[in-house]
């Protein structure tokens, strides 16, 4: 700051700084700046180098730091107070999540069948950052598509299969047609047949026998 000054009743405006020779040739001066406006204090300046602030000399107490000053911790980079000469970083570990699948339902299993169900867990990157806690995703239903068929008897064996790709639920058999109107005593004896009821039933009808004899023709 520029001050007035008088020197042997000479007086000077606006002088910032006073040069006094220490030699007489001029050669070294004593200099003598106006610091009444510094506003520097002890903790803005680095540590250990001195300054004048109002005409006082004055010795910094700014710590001098370096990258290894720097921690993370979590989310967190702590970064303390005072000088750095350079640029400095400090790396936040990757963080890692491996996704799970639970899977639930009454009619899977780890019995290996002609039906499996793959369910492939994923995971994606949604804000990068540290991850500090992993949520569990949204549930994802899938159905094992059924179906149900209908068997005819007949005389031969019959594979009932489901169609690709399809359990099968149930198979209907269709009931059996008779109009049968026998009885045991219309079925010779020692015979068996099946009723309408598809109930076996031995029949009980005998064969008369014939003889001819002497003239004499007897049926028993």
């Amino acid at each position: 700051m520029a001050k007035n000054i008088t020197i042997n009743g000479n007086n000077y405006t606006n002088v910032n700084e006073l040069k006094i020779p220490l030699t007489a040739d001029l050669a070294t001066y004593a200099h003598f700046p106006d610091t009444s406006d510094a506003t520097a204090a002890v903790g803005d300046i680095r540590s250990a180098k001195t300054a004048f602030v109002d005409g006082v000399s004055v010795t910094g107490t700014l710590t001098e730091r370096t990258s290894t000053d720097v921690t993370a911790s979590g989310a967190t980079v702590t970064v303390p107070a005072g000088i750095y000469d350079a640029e400095v970083e400090k790396s936040i570990a990757n963080g890692s999540a491996t996704p799970t699948v639970t899977a639930s339902g009454t009619v899977i299993g780890d019995t290996s069948s002609s039906y499996p169900i793959t369910i492939t867990p994923k995971a994606t990157v949604g804000t990068p950052g540290y991850i500090a806690s992993i949520a569990d995703g949204s549930a994802v239903t899938k159905y094992v598509q059924t179906e149900t068929k209908t068997a005819t008897p007949t005389t031969s064996s019959q594979s009932i299969t489901p169609t690709a790709g399809k359990l099968l639920s149930g198979v209907t058999v269709n009931a059996v047609s008779l109009t049968g109107t026998a009885a045991a005593s219309d079925v010779i004896s020692g015979k068996t047949f099946y009723n309408t009821a598809l109930t076996p039933v031995t029949g009980t009808a005998t064969i008369p026998s014939v003889s001819l004899a002497s003239g004499v023709l007897t049926i028993s």
